[in-house]
């Protein structure tokens, strides 16, 4: 070994051994405390999946308001102003010998059967219309 280094004589176990204290010992930097913003984002994140899981498993209902004539009215114009719904009409084929209940319209066999004629018009053929472009999007003529 090399003899320029010094050696530290050996102490005796009975002696204390020094203690150091830390030269450059900086105290702990002061965080901000996280506890409300965690609060704050669990808080949000429960609303959220209240507002989803109510989305989800509440099925939804038709808006049905039943006027007092007994009517029904069903859609977005339920939730305030009465609407007239158009029953539709039933009709039944008497027997011979029977009589139609008191307040029935009664349409005669023999009468002329309603015709319902529907034409339909093609439309004219388009010519297609082609647009060049180049690869910024510039129209090309």
């Amino acid at each position: 070994m090399d003899e320029s280094i010094s050696r530290l004589p050996r102490q005796s176990p009975s002696t204390p051994l020094p203690v150091r204290s830390p030269v450059n010992a900086h105290p702990p930097k002061a965080r901000p405390d996280a506890r409300p913003m965690r609060i704050a984002l669990g808080a949000g994140g429960l609303a959220a999946f209240s507002a989803l899981m109510t989305a989800i498993v509440l099925p939804p209902s038709p808006a049905v308001v039943v006027t007092t004539d007994g009517q029904q009215v069903v859609g977005p114009a339920a939730a305030g102003t009465p609407l007239q719904v158009q029953r539709p009409v039933q009709y039944v084929q008497l027997q011979p010998g029977q009589t139609a209940p008191p307040g029935a319209n009664v349409i005669d066999a023999a009468a002329p059967q309603p015709v319902t004629v529907v034409t339909t018009v093609p439309a004219p053929a388009q010519k297609p219309i082609y647009v060049k472009t180049t690869q910024s999007g510039k129209v090309v003529k």
